[in-house]
């Protein structure tokens, strides 16, 4: 619901023009954040024991239409690479997101530190990178023509960013705690009056893997998160079947109905394919009734480091 709040005010704005030039990022909202959980939590990186890549596509509202020139749907691109080596994670994450006239990208690289505890896995894990903002005053049109408040060209500003996380994992199931853009850096895009500062975003998330029979697993999954003046939580489930089919649905609260599926390819199941449609039912006069987006995933086996196991037959002696 932030995504959607802060979207549905640039769009029925044509790019809301006040005199302070208030263009504050906000977080892009996935619906399969289940499988991308990167993007929120760096103790994530090196989750699920294998070395991942992770391609993402959204299209927020499509169909939207701007007023004028390059207005329109909200589009985000996200990249992540995930390797366990040890009790390590390692991760990187690249980040492009565009509405109307204002563009954000991001890199980050990730690290997590995994320890035993219990009958689980407890990782604490930050990332550090750089936060890029740009506006393209071109695409902007003042009620008054040649306001000197209103730049020409492409303005754009990039600063440092960091994110910390925890994560507590098991077989059956896992929980975990972030917080993004920690430095709060501010942005001017060329002019002095303005004010466009990274707000810290706080998510807590966890989800459940429930063996049904043979073949079937369920997984239960929510996430709520919050800058501290709104929130939004999202929560469904998805069943698998035979570890290679899954679908599901889930609802975002007071913003759409979600559904989602794919399948998981090649004979050992490594490349992931999957989708989600949004169905939106929260505040319709204002957007276009739909949303997707589309997600391709590949694992590679978890890296062997060190010496070779020694290994004794009575045939062969090592």
């Amino acid at each position: 619901m932030l995504r959607s709040i802060y979207t549905t005010i640039l769009l029925t704005a044509g790019g809301l023009l006040f005199s302070t030039l208030a263009f504050g990022q906000q977080p892009t909202q996935f619906s399969q954040f289940q499988l991308n959980q990167l993007y929120f939590n760096p103790a994530a990186a090196g989750a699920d024991g294998a070395t991942r890549f992770q391609l993402m596509h959204r299209t927020q509202y499509s169909g939207y239409q701007g007023t004028f020139d390059e207005g329109g749907a909200p589009t985000t691109q996200f990249f992540s690479a995930s390797v366990p080596i040890k009790n390590l994670g390692l991760g990187f994450t690249a980040y492009n997101d565009k509405i109307g006239a204002l563009t954000n990208q991001s890199f980050q690289l990730a690290a997590a530190y995994r320890l035993a505890l219990s009958n689980g896995t407890l990782a604490l894990g930050g990332s550090v990178g750089l936060y890029r903002m740009a506006l393209n005053y071109n695409l902007l049109r003042p009620n008054e023509p040649g306001d000197p408040l209103i730049g020409t060209g492409v303005v754009g500003e990039m600063h440092p960013d960091v994110n910390l996380g925890v994560r507590y994992e098991t077989t059956g199931y896992y929980v975990g705690v972030s917080v993004n853009h920690l430095l709060k850096s501010k942005y001017t895009l060329g002019s002095d009056n303005a004010t466009n500062p990274l707000i810290p975003t706080y998510y807590v998330n966890g989800g459940v893997n429930l063996e049904v029979g043979y073949l079937f697993e369920v997984q239960p999954f929510v996430m709520g998160k919050s800058d501290l003046s709104a929130f939004s939580v999202e929560g469904g489930a998805m069943v698998t079947y035979n570890q290679r089919y899954w679908a599901g649905a889930s609802y975002r609260a007071q913003d759409a109905i979600i559904l989602m599926g794919g399948i998981n390819l090649l004979q050992n199941q490594s490349l992931r394919l999957s989708g989600a449609y949004d169905i939106v039912t929260g505040a319709t006069s204002l957007k276009t009734p739909s949303s997707f987006e589309v997600l391709l995933s590949y694992r590679l086996p978890a890296p062997k480091l060190g010496k070779k196991t020694i290994v004794r037959t009575p045939r062969f002696r090592f």
